[in-house]
């Protein structure tokens, strides 16, 4: 019989200890999310590779909270993505 449990119980360090959850860092991993992108520069390289290294950081000390994630994880690719730049708010702003 399945049993059902509610998300709010359900953390990172569950999944590992019941379901053998592990941690994946191959390059392969999800392919289709890497193909046909535009080249990224060195320096856009090295900072998406300190996120990635602070996200694994904290995904060793549970629970992984909404907040830090996105302080952590969100906040810096929206950055180094030129979301933040004037032309785009103003492009957003002029199609609404």
């Amino acid at each position: 019989m399945t049993q059902t449990l509610p998300a709010k119980d359900v953390n990172i360090r569950y999944l590992i200890d019941n379901f053998g959850l592990q941690k994946n860092q191959d390059e392969e991993f999800f392919r289709e999310w890497q193909d046909n992108l535009p080249e990224l520069t060195d320096l856009e390289k090295q900072l998406l590779e300190q996120v990635k290294a602070g996200f694994i950081n904290l995904t060793d000390y549970p629970p992984v909270l909404e907040n830090v994630v996105r302080m952590a994880v969100v906040d810096p690719i929206l950055f180094i993505g030129r979301f933040f730049s004037l032309s785009i708010i103003y492009s957003f702003r002029t199609c609404n």
